[in-house]
């Protein structure tokens, strides 16, 4: 007797804690760009993005105006403004030219942190930016709101003569019709590295990656090697193994004092966040090489302007990343629209 009540009384204990394990611990558990959450988490943070989409919305009012055309003038005026504070058209990436030999990279993330340029090192950097001012006509720059998904911009996208794209997005033939596939420049986060492919470590992985990334042909590989300590590895890692496979991708390294100036200066202009997203930071590269700027999958909200429930992302449903304030940027770049500073697209190209 006194057996069978002390099994009752641990088998209720378990479903006790199984419970708060479930529906207090679980929605704290920090989330990464590669985490897969659980059905009643996720739930929950779907439920809480909803609400906030729907107060956002109602504040945003019109997304855009009913015939969007270009200002050379504004577009110019904004252009000289960032590259006075920023400089983008020549320190928008680490090169041998703005980056000596034998001194140290300043990490724009790690105010504490330092890189001694040995070289080894500084042969890894371009002799100089294959960018200039204004280099290209126009240019595209792919987000990866889910807002892409039937949207048939795919021909509209493919026709900029220079087209940028996010963390790997995938271009194959299911997205191709909404999402285009030229690729000139695609970025990659250093998690990706580590979570989906395991730092490289061996063989069958590297083939893999060399793989996947045979898709964006002969673009430049973008990544953010000195934002913080671990990237460095992880992105000197996708250049030797590129390298070492004869691909026809070029990896380049962003400058640390160019994402930093940027940083500074949105966040002097009303983006309340820790870190801008590569979405912002990649617009705002763009306005410095290119003419016309046509953005494309930026749009921060869980639901249509008819409030048709949309995915995260165009391909996936993972959940956005907290160190951003996606709808601070969203409005900075509405304004950009109204004034003809850029493009920002939000409804179907079809």
């Amino acid at each position: 007797m006194k057996r069978a009540k002390c099994l009752l009384v641990v088998s209720v204990m378990l479903n006790i804690l199984f419970i708060f394990k479930e529906f207090v611990l679980l929605p704290r558990k920090e989330l990464t760009d590669e985490t897969v959450p659980d059905r009643i988490s996720f739930n929950r943070i779907a439920q809480h993005n909803l609400e906030e989409t729907t107060d956002d919305l109602s504040k945003l009012g019109r997304t855009e105006a009913p015939a969007w055309v270009y200002n050379s003038t504004a577009a110019d005026r904004f252009r000289s403004e960032l590259e006075t504070c920023c400089n983008g058209s020549h320190n928008l990436l680490v090169t041998q030219s703005n980056t000596a030999a034998n001194t140290t990279i300043q990490y724009d993330a790690e105010k504490k942190t330092k890189l001694q340029v040995t070289s080894e090192i500084w042969n890894k950097f371009p002799q100089k930016t294959p960018f200039r001012y204004k280099k290209y006509a126009s240019c595209s720059v792919v987000g990866n709101s889910g807002l892409l998904k039937d949207s048939g911009c795919g021909r509209e996208i493919d026709s900029a003569d220079f087209v940028f794209r996010c963390n790997l997005a995938p271009i194959d033939e299911r997205f191709v019709t909404d999402v285009g596939k030229k690729t000139n420049l695609v970025t990659i986060n250093p998690s990706i590295v580590k979570n989906r492919y395991l730092g490289l470590k061996n063989t069958t992985l590297k083939d893999r990656f060399v793989a996947d990334l045979s898709r964006y042909g002969s673009a430049y590989v973008w990544m953010p090697a000195f934002s913080f300590k671990m990237c460095t590895p992880r992105s000197f890692a996708v250049q030797t193994t590129l390298k070492e496979y004869k691909s026809k991708l070029s990896v380049v390294f962003g400058n640390p004092n160019f994402m930093l100036a940027m940083n500074k200066y949105w966040k002097s202009n009303g983006v309340k966040a820790t870190r801008i997203s590569t979405g912002l930071f990649l617009a705002s590269a763009a306005l410095s090489i290119c003419g016309e700027v046509h953005l494309y999958g930026f749009w921060p909200f869980h639901v249509d302007k008819n409030n048709v429930a949309l995915t995260e992302h165009y391909y996936d449903n993972s959940l956005p990343h907290k160190m951003h304030k996606l709808p601070d940027e969203f409005a900075k770049l509405q304004q950009l629209h109204r004034e003809g500073i850029l493009q920002l697209r939000t409804d179907s190209c079809s």
